[in-house]
């Protein structure tokens, strides 16, 4: 039924069809259900399980002695890794900044290729471990981090000779918090261009990968990446953002990113632990609850991620999406109250009626018109 109501979207918009009649058109056909929250959760997690993560945490952080460090994690990347961290290695900068590679587990030649790299390169420290997920390494290689910026590079991308120099420079000029640059995709050679701007707003202007960027370390001091979850990036929208008050986006492309066809993002449609998307967000709420931080800026964010997560699981059956739709709606409404929290774009209100209403069938298209 939806894979039907995916290909009309399509056909509408071709047809330049406004939004607000197409959503009319998606919803014909479309039954409302009852929304039972009580037994929802006990039916996705009979599906997949809940991980234990959580965001909040803290680091032994090491005192500050570089500019910045970039944080490499790495799993089987034996074809990409070479190169990703030789165009690290190649930076023309003044700043000082040191290379931590966390290899989390690789079976392949990865491990071989990195004591290699540290045989030349003195600022390179490689960080061994047990395979345990990337969100885990990551928060490895931050805790072994010493400098007052960090960024994280794929190790299946690479970045420009200048990625350290134009990155570092505003942020040391302008003591920003966040610094991120322009971007373009190694194997489909399309370009994502920033506006450079000295006053940019984290949820209006940045992109939601965690590369291209350099934050400030202390904006970490008590955010981790939630592990065992899928889509743990989302941690940084939620734990980080909020918190950065200076932020500058830049024009210049100093990354280049990898598609990988067989990544978490284009296989999850196909996987339970897609259902990672609304639990990371279920976590990602009770965290910033206790820590007090949620505001309209996130919950105009967590209306789109709805969104998000119903595409991520629109091939499961109708009894589970009605199940997810149920918690979504409820956490909207538990985290959210109306009268407390305001929509700040238009486009999200749809989505906001949809949720607030349970109104299934308006829910459904509506989020299909995203796609």
């Amino acid at each position: 039924m939806y894979q039907k109501r995916i290909k009309l979207n399509h056909l509408l918009r071709k047809l330049h069809i406004p939004p607000k009649q197409r959503i009319g058109l998606l919803k014909l056909g479309i039954p409302q259900q009852n929304v039972d929250y009580d037994n929802a959760i006990a039916r996705l997690t009979a599906i997949s399980q809940f991980p234990s993560g959580t965001s909040i945490g803290t680091y032994d952080f090491k005192k500050a002695i570089v500019d910045l460090a970039i944080i490499v994690v790495t799993y089987n990347n034996q074809d990409y890794i070479d190169k990703c961290i030789s165009s690290l290695v190649k930076q023309q900068t003044q700043y000082d900044f040191s290379i931590i590679v966390v290899n989390d587990g690789s079976t392949d030649q990865t491990a071989t290729i990195l004591a290699d790299w540290t045989k030349h390169s003195s600022n390179i420290q490689v960080i061994n471990c047990s395979h345990g997920g990337v969100a885990r390494a990551r928060n490895i290689g931050l805790n072994a981090s010493n400098a007052r910026y960090v960024s994280f590079v794929d190790a299946d991308d690479y970045v420009e000779k200048d990625y350290v120099e134009i990155l570092m420079n505003p942020a040391s000029k302008y003591n920003a918090d966040i610094v991120e640059g322009s971007y373009q995709t190694i194997n489909k050679a399309e370009k994502f261009v920033n506006k450079t701007d000295l006053h940019a707003n984290a949820f209006q202007n940045l992109y939601g990968y965690p590369w291209g960027k350099v934050y400030r370390r202390s904006l970490f001091e008590n955010a981790k990446f939630p592990e065992d979850f899928w889509f743990e990036d989302t941690m940084g929208i939620y734990r980080i953002w909020p918190n950065a008050r200076k932020i500058i986006t830049i024009s210049d492309i100093i990354y280049n990113y990898r598609i990988n066809e067989k990544g978490i993002t284009r296989s999850a449609f196909s996987n339970v632990k897609a259902l990672d998307s609304l639990y990371i967000t279920i976590r990602l709420l009770e965290d910033c609850y206790a820590t007090r931080s949620l505001n309209d800026e996130l919950y105009t964010f967590t209306l789109h991620q709805m969104v998000t997560n119903y595409i991520r699981i629109h091939s499961f059956k109708n009894d589970d999406l009605v199940a997810a739709f149920s918690i979504m709606a409820k956490l909207i409404d538990d985290y959210f109250p109306a009268s407390k929290f305001k929509c700040l774009d238009d486009d999200s209100s749809i989505i906001e009626k949809a949720l607030r209403k349970k109104d299934y069938p308006l829910f459904i298209a509506a989020s299909l018109t995203k796609q």
